[in-house]
């Protein structure tokens, strides 16, 4: 089971609290009946070729990746977070694949790390994380992904 925090204004809860009161439930049995209600936004697997179309939100497959190659992308990932390079693309690509078991990333996060790997500067921070994204576009993709502009 996941915990999930739920943050809600003060109108929210008193909204919240009043349906409650009315169903004659606690708050938490309230959310819960709701709860098969909510439904995600709508997300579609996009290809490749049609990514630069694409809604960022949309989704893009990935491999399906083994044990080792997760300990591998786990490893670039803490070292780009730990040394405050690419931190965003980190954390999405943590989030969508590591944390999750996901095999897809939004279609940001690919246009992203496609970035990275063709970048047009050439500083010192792109030399350092041109190579990394290289390799983790190889774990998830089997080859290195093209930027997507």
């Amino acid at each position: 089971m996941n915990d999930v925090l739920l943050k809600l204004s003060n109108g929210d809860y008193r909204r919240l609290k009043w349906i409650a009161d009315k169903l004659g439930l606690t708050i938490s049995d309230c959310l819960r009946s709701l709860i098969p209600n909510i439904q995600p936004p709508e997300s579609k697997v996009v290809q490749e070729r049609d990514i630069r179309s694409a809604k960022f939100d949309d989704l893009v497959p990935i491999k399906k990746l083994s044990e080792k190659d997760r300990e591998i992308l786990r490893g670039y990932i803490d070292e780009l977070i730990e040394n405050k390079c690419a931190v965003t693309l980190a954390k999405e690509i943590k989030q969508q694949v590591l944390d999750t078991d996901g095999l897809h990333l939004t279609v940001s996060t690919c246009k992203r790390l496609g970035r990275w790997i063709s970048p047009y500067r050439w500083t010192e921070r792109e030399k350092y994380v041109k190579p990394r994204a290289q390799e983790i576009s190889r774990i998830l993709f089997g080859r290195d992904i093209p930027r997507f502009d």
